[in-house]
């Protein structure tokens, strides 16, 4: 397998960014080189120049680095070091600090390359994490003046049957949190398959750890996986005992 994408935590704290790094161990991306550079050298909050220059080569495998800023001076200091080293392969990405870091860490588990990585850390913007659901509008009824002045309808055809569809519901033991959520992502990236996991009337697609931790699925829930394409088949059975095992 090719060498993982480095990721590069800078924040005003040291503490912060080591429980971001200890978070992100645990969705299963053990592989992925994580590094951080938080605090100042005498241990107060603040950015470091030379632990940016430090974590960068620290998470360097030769695939390239993406870094993560908080916010404020963590970005100016990481600019800095940037135009003073520049490297093409290493990308300041303005992304949310947790959620960007938890898609780029699983996309590049999955193997992705560097542009892959840092937009699926960019799309973590969108992602939402509270889901409101609103009752649908009842549709306007038309006049009767109109409804006699329109022909009826020719009936719509069948439409046709998808080939080697399939679909499964598995009961949850346990809240869909992150760390099932990071397997989800990275084996549904493996098939060729078009999947979807649905939930409480909502549908994601699972290749996107966000998407699948924003469906708010929690214990005894059931959730339904749909795969449609050559390998849906075992595209379904490998994500349904993903979700069985969730603990």
């Amino acid at each position: 397998m090719n060498q993982p994408i480095g990721i590069v935590l800078v924040s005003h704290s040291a503490q912060l960014a080591a429980g971001l790094r200890e978070l992100l161990s645990q969705i299963g991306t053990d592989r992925v080189p994580v590094a951080t550079a938080g605090g100042t050298e005498d241990g107060g909050l603040g950015t470091s120049y030379d632990r940016i220059v430090a974590a960068i080569a620290e998470a360097d495998r030769g695939a390239g680095v993406i870094v993560l800023p908080d916010l404020g001076s963590s970005v100016l200091t990481t600019l800095a070091v940037l135009e003073d080293h520049p490297r093409p392969d290493v990308l300041l990405v303005d992304a949310p600090f947790v959620e960007g870091a938890v898609a780029a860490v699983v996309t590049a588990a999955a193997g992705a390359d560097l542009a892959a990585v840092a937009d699926a850390a960019r799309q973590a913007r969108d992602v939402v994490k509270v889901a409101t659901f609103e009752a649908d509008e009842p549709a306007p009824q038309a006049s009767e003046a109109v409804t006699e002045a329109v022909a009826e309808p020719a009936p719509a055809p069948e439409p046709a049957a998808e080939p080697n569809a399939v679909t499964l519901d598995v009961t949850l033991p346990a809240n869909l949190h992150a760390r099932p959520a990071g397997r989800l992502a990275q084996e549904a990236a493996k098939f060729a398959s078009t999947i979807h996991l649905e939930y409480a009337g909502r549908s994601v697609n699972p290749t996107g750890v966000l998407a699948v931790m924003s469906l708010g699925a929690t214990m005894g829930g059931t959730v339904t996986v749909r795969a449609e394409g050559h390998d849906a088949d075992t595209a379904v059975k490998t994500l349904a005992a993903i979700l069985a095992e969730a603990e």
